[in-house]
């Protein structure tokens, strides 16, 4: 559930992306305009209707989105949220790419992984997300891939940033491997998740467990790699 901060921030960023999209309004608006001088009024008349509705209540709406939001959130088993975040599947790539580093500062946590692995844009991370000449996505399947992305990335970011108080157990919602990264990529960010286990444990001496658990069919878990201290 979203609390009050994070519903404020959620309409700050609505409001962000359809203005960064306001475009594809536009161009919806003026592709139906010319349908306005065809129209004509359906007069009221007596007749006989005979109505046959074969629906459940998932398939009965209409919705009209022409901006198709999408919510990007990761919180953790305690609510506390690292990620808050508004796209649209026909958003400009290298836009969201420059968003991780608007900070120069403080980019955000994709765009840290980002630098870890000498990468400045998306489609150089993922060979998933590719833009075509206008500089828009190719396929809208590419907001499942981001999500993916700003998931691991948080991950990076707590194992390597966070001083942990206690051994901890880190449990990924999935197993520990994937096909989004380009290249060589993915081997990279194991290596860098490995160098902040091992620092957690020389500098504060705790162990750090990381494992990933993911749901079969059946409902049992199977378990992933796991990452832990060498030490």
């Amino acid at each position: 559930m979203l609390d009050p901060t994070s519903q404020i921030a959620l309409r700050q960023e609505i409001a962000r992306q359809i203005d960064e999209d306001r475009a594809l309004l536009d161009q919806l608006r003026q592709e139906v305009r010319p349908l306005l001088s065809q129209t004509r009024r359906i007069s009221p008349r007596l007749a006989t209707s005979i109505s046959l509705v074969a629906a459940d209540g998932g398939n009965n709406q209409l919705r009209f989105d022409p901006f198709l939001v999408q919510l990007v959130r990761v919180v953790d088993s305690s609510n506390n949220e690292y990620c808050l975040e508004v796209i649209s599947p026909t958003m400009s790539v290298s836009a969201l790419s420059a968003r991780q580093f608007a900070d120069p500062e403080r980019p955000t946590a994709l765009g840290r992984l980002m630098r870890y692995l000498g990468v400045k844009e998306l489609s150089e991370l993922s060979h998933m997300i590719r833009a075509d000449g206008s500089g828009r996505p190719r396929s809208p399947s590419w907001v499942q891939v981001y999500r993916e992305l700003v998931e691991w990335a948080i991950l990076f970011a707590i194992v390597r940033e966070k001083d942990f108080a206690t051994d901890t157990l880190i449990v990924f919602d999935g197993f520990l491997r994937s096909k989004v990264f380009a290249e060589d990529l993915f081997l990279r960010y194991r290596e860098g998740i490995q160098e902040g286990i091992d620092r957690q444990f020389r500098t504060n001496k705790r162990r750090i467990y990381l494992v990933g658990v993911a749901s079969t069919a059946r409902s049992f878990p199977d378990i992933g790699w796991q990452w832990h201290s060498k030490e």
